[in-house]
């Protein structure tokens, strides 16, 4: 038995179906199909029933499925630590960013760390704080760019930066807005929010409940895009980080929208 035979039978396993799983090791189905019925001729027992919608594992293959996950991990930590040693960075990493964030500052971060590490597989993922921390927790995620929350007790934490919060209104609304707004006025506006799921949100929920300031949306709206599409086509006004809007001063927010700060005084 080879490290081959062990990939090519956790393919397999994985995908249920022969086809697929040659498709995701790039070889032929004959190639596949020889390597898996070798293992099971050398160790005379069956891995897997064949049926005409695929392949089921059989007893002996879900418990050897279990020895070769332990395998390939030993061999990619083994890897890992031959990189490391020769100083060269490589592998596979899986990241996830708030929107905020991967509107702004992704796109300068993303050309300068493929300069340093050019070995490096990078998968960005774009979501809210609150689905960002799920996928972080289930393993998705190798690492996460989230906000302040009180549901990573079970992350390792190392804050970035310190950003603060802004009304975003239209342009044409915002020559009626001063330039620095009280949160008790903000019952004023038409509010278009994240759900109370989101990081975001609960920050912005916790600090006005200490103001005794309690904010009802009409609308809640998980999507950055479209909220700020919301924003520039109507009255509606959102709070967000000043991050997610500094790129486009001055040229889009002088156009479209205006931020001002958000006071947390009352």
């Amino acid at each position: 038995m080879d490290l081959r035979q062990i990939e090519y039978f956790v393919a397999l396993y994985d995908e249920r179906n022969i086809t697929k799983a040659a498709r995701r090791l790039n070889v032929v189905q004959p190639a596949l199909s020889m390597q898996i019925s070798r293992l099971e001729r050398t160790f005379k027992t069956k891995l897997f029933e064949r049926t005409s919608r695929g392949v089921v594992p059989t007893d002996t293959g879900r418990r050897f499925y279990g020895f070769c996950q332990k395998i390939l991990g030993d061999v990619d930590e083994a890897q890992r630590y031959l990189r490391d040693a020769s100083g060269k960075v490589a592998g596979d990493l899986t990241v996830g960013l708030m929107p905020s964030v991967a509107n702004s500052v992704l796109p300068a971060v993303l050309a300068e760390y493929k300069t340093s590490y050019p070995d490096v597989t990078l998968r960005i993922v774009e979501a809210y704080s609150g689905s960002l921390i799920d996928q972080l927790f289930s393993g998705k995620l190798d690492l996460a760019v989230v906000n302040n929350s009180s549901d990573l007790g079970r992350a390792a934490i190392a804050p970035l930066f310190r950003d603060y919060l802004v009304l975003v209104s239209r342009y044409k609304r915002a020559k009626r807005v001063p330039a620095e707004i009280q949160s008790s006025r903000l019952h004023e506006f038409k509010l278009v929010l994240p759900s109370q799921r989101q990081g975001m949100r609960l920050l912005v929920d916790s600090m006005l409940a200490s103001k005794g300031i309690t904010l009802k949306p009409t609308i809640e709206l998980d999507s950055l895009g479209p909220t700020l599409e919301l924003v520039r086509e109507s009255d509606w006004a959102t709070i967000l980080p000043v991050v997610a809007v500094k790129q486009d001063a001055p040229q889009q927010i002088a156009l479209a929208e205006t931020a001002v700060p958000v006071l947390g005084e009352s």
